[in-house]
């Protein structure tokens, strides 16, 4: 029988073990380990939040940073994906979402043609620049810096896995999480197969071979591609 590969998963603890369960669920049996290789810290906002201000989310953190700093109850929000949106909700925002991609999210909110500041609530690194998107279409459209992503070291048991035999397949979710893991991981002897959310994304991993890109930014089809890793690797053993 062909030896699994394993899965190391580098986002924040609770959305690295959500996505673990997802993945157990859908039948991944092989080993899993959680390193988050990034530390979220609220940061003093760099300008205030305007109470006739729309809130766009673009991942959960800036949820959780800016329910932590402003009222969040009836404020128009967009979003852009459902996890974030949910999030958005649960903080008592009234949330509209987008297919989960950067640009999906400009044309709803162009479609919407909200009234009002837009303010893009994020953290220190950016995947593009979303309020200068939305300024050129006319909108009052600035960012606000909520929380840091810091770097965080990987742990013994992921470094074990690096420096082993068995294939690791690595998720990338972010810009910052694919540059930082390109370096963690510069010396495993491992085969590493990385999977990119994105093709901005891809092109901030330098691992010894490229990463793949699911065909959209969702969390099932990330998890679909791990899957079809897992078959292509089996079929080579």
């Amino acid at each position: 029988m062909p030896q699994m590969p394993a899965l190391l998963l580098t986002r924040p603890g609770a959305q690295s073990h959500g996505f673990a369960q997802d993945c157990r669920a859908a039948g991944f049996a092989g080993d899993i380990v959680v390193s988050p290789i990034l530390s979220i810290v609220h940061c003093r906002p760099d300008r205030p939040l305007e109470p006739d201000a729309a809130a766009i989310f673009t991942s959960v953190h800036g949820v959780e940073a800016a329910a932590a700093l402003w009222p969040m109850a009836g404020r128009r929000a967009f979003a852009v994906g459902a996890r974030t949106a949910a999030a958005a909700r649960a903080a008592g925002a009234v949330c509209l979402s987008s297919a989960g991609d950067m640009g999906d999210l400009v044309r709803l909110i162009v479609r919407e043609a909200p009234d009002g500041p837009l303010r893009h609530l994020h953290g220190t690194h950016l995947a593009g620049d979303l309020a200068g998107m939305l300024a050129a279409e006319g909108f009052d459209a600035a960012g606000i810096t909520v929380y840091a992503q810091e770097a965080a070291a990987l742990s013994t048991a992921a470094l074990g896995l690096l420096r082993g035999r068995v294939p690791v397949i690595v998720p990338l979710f972010s810009p910052r999480s694919a540059m930082l893991l390109s370096s963690a991981s510069a010396a495993a002897e491992a085969p590493v197969r990385a999977v990119a959310m994105s093709a901005a994304v891809a092109a901030c991993w330098n691992g010894t071979t490229p990463a793949s890109v699911v065909p959209m930014p969702t969390a099932r089809a990330m998890l679909d591609e791990i899957l079809r890793i897992v078959v292509r690797l089996a079929a080579q053993t």
